[in-house]
């Protein structure tokens, strides 16, 4: 009796539980794929990386032939259906067929039949009797197909992404199945990886909406100085999707269904992100960071650089930039050496940036690698900020609060103020370098003087408020 009693408190406090801000829940779901190299859920629970392999733990749910060659599994092995009780739901499912090969009527005849035939190597109970193709598309390289099981009130999804002019079998064998039950929402987003030289290269997004959305990209986005972006975008000419080849992957997309803005943020909600970092760092478009990074120039550093770390610091800013379509120069080192005892180990560090044309920075703080982190949150070896080209204030890592400041090489002394102007920290810099302890969300202007105690700059830190790794821009998720 006890145990029934805490399991129905807990059904009933389940729908007042806060959910988490839509950034964390993509950085989130982004870790987890990174740990499990698998088809699984992304930035909405809905998301799946498909990778061109088969990946460890995945070989026994993705050799399907589209024919049953074993005995079926038993009624309640198969994933549970989601209930379709959204009508942004409802209207992705009613939609109909999206994509170039949505006229072969012979095409999505078959691909209806054979999947059918499939759903119990898909682990789709087969009282889902009725299955719809919501989109079939050759893209170059690439034949992708999202296809519904449904009955009047519950729905499951699965997609499959094989080489250009894959038949039907094949697609088969290139459907998994997720490993944990996935929420049915209206936004859904494909990827996929290919192994390129023992490395993954992601080459391939996907996002689809209810048929009449309109979907826009943008790849120019520019950082201001008061750490907002200007961008401009670009209808892309298709009935609520779009899919996009590993040379468009470096860009943002934005969904508006109905006159709302229902979705804004990195292309296929991030997938192929692997520190949610981009070329060479693990982003849409990137190669995983497996290896070692390639070496960058730390001409004019200031401090003690290590050059290892410092390659790593460019490669995921620049990774940052394409994951979220900022278009800006490469990242260039502006100092390196070791944080203070307080920041947990006193780590060694690089601090790198990247400057718009429009005079606003994107900075990564990067550390040595810490001991693994519980989920969920962003990667703790490395902090973003906004700033200006000749100041920049960037959180520390680590729960002991605290930030970088780099300013001007003459500036001595830092003074961080609050919401009402008052003096919260003060530090001396060493050739405009310095670290503080302070609560950084308190922290709201930063000012720099030298050895006269002359003002040299004053400026806002709004990205120590806004959170790590958005720089500028909040994801949208607003189903």
């Amino acid at each position: 009796m006890a145990d029934e009693i805490r399991q129905e408190f807990a059904r009933l406090a389940e729908p007042v539980v806060p959910g988490p801000e839509p950034y964390q829940r993509l950085l989130a779901r982004v870790r987890r794929r990174r740990q499990r190299r698998m088809a699984v859920t992304g930035v909405a629970g809905l998301a799946a990386v498909a990778m061109a392999l088969p990946m460890a733990g995945a070989a026994g749910r993705l050799g399907i032939t589209g024919v049953a060659s074993s005995p079926p599994p038993a009624a309640g092995e198969y994933q549970p259906a989601s209930p379709i009780d959204e009508p942004m739901v409802r209207q992705l499912l009613d939609s109909p067929t999206r994509g170039n090969l949505a006229g072969d009527e012979a095409l999505i005849a078959d691909i209806e039949r054979q999947y059918r035939a499939a759903r119990a190597e898909l682990l789709v109970d087969p009282t889902l009797d009725e299955v719809r193709v919501l989109l079939a598309h050759d893209a170059p390289g690439a034949r992708i197909v999202m296809v519904a099981f449904l009955d009047d009130s519950h729905a499951l999804l699965r997609h499959a992404s094989g080489q250009a002019g894959a038949s039907v079998s094949e697609l088969l064998r290139k459907t998994g199945t997720p490993d944990e039950p996935a929420p049915l929402e209206p936004y859904v987003f494909l990827g996929r990886q290919s192994p390129v030289d023992g490395r993954h290269v992601a080459d391939l997004a996907v996002g689809l909406a209810p048929a009449g959305c309109l979907v826009e990209t943008s790849a120019d986005g520019r950082i201001q100085p008061d750490g907002s972006v200007v961008r401009s975008w670009q209808v892309v000419g298709t009935d609520g999707f779009v899919v996009r080849g590993e040379d468009r992957l470096a860009e943002r997309w934005r969904f508006t269904c109905q006159g709302v803005v229902r979705y804004a943020g990195p292309a296929g909600g991030g997938l192929g992100v692997v520190r949610y970092a981009g070329p060479a760092g693990g982003g849409l478009g990137a190669v995983s960071p497996t290896g070692a990074a390639p070496p960058v120039s730390t001409a004019g550093a200031r401090g003690s650089v290590d050059a290892a770390l410092a390659a790593t610091a460019v490669r995921d800013l620049q990774g940052l930039l394409d994951l979220h379509g900022l278009a800006a120069p490469a990242p260039q080192v502006i100092w390196g050496g070791r944080l203070p005892d307080w920041v947990p180990g006193g780590p060694a560090a690089v601090l790198v940036k990247s400057c718009s044309t429009d005079g606003g920075c994107a900075t990564v703080l990067k550390t040595e690698a810490p001991a693994p982190q519980p989920e969920p949150g962003p990667p703790a070896d490395y902090q973003t900020a906004t700033g200006s080209p000749d100041l920049v204030v960037v959180q520390t890592p680590g729960e002991t609060g605290g930030v970088l400041v780099v300013g001007p090489e003459s500036a001595a002394r830092v003074e961080l103020l609050d919401g009402k102007e008052r003096t919260i920290a003060t530090g001396q810099l060493d050739a405009g370098v310095g670290a503080l302890r302070v609560d950084p969300r308190q922290v709201v202007k930063v000012k720099v003087f030298d050895t006269d105690g002359r003002l040299l700059r004053t400026e806002a830190t709004p990205s120590l408020r806004a959170g790590s790794g958005q720089l500028g821009e909040p994801t949208v998720w607003a189903w």
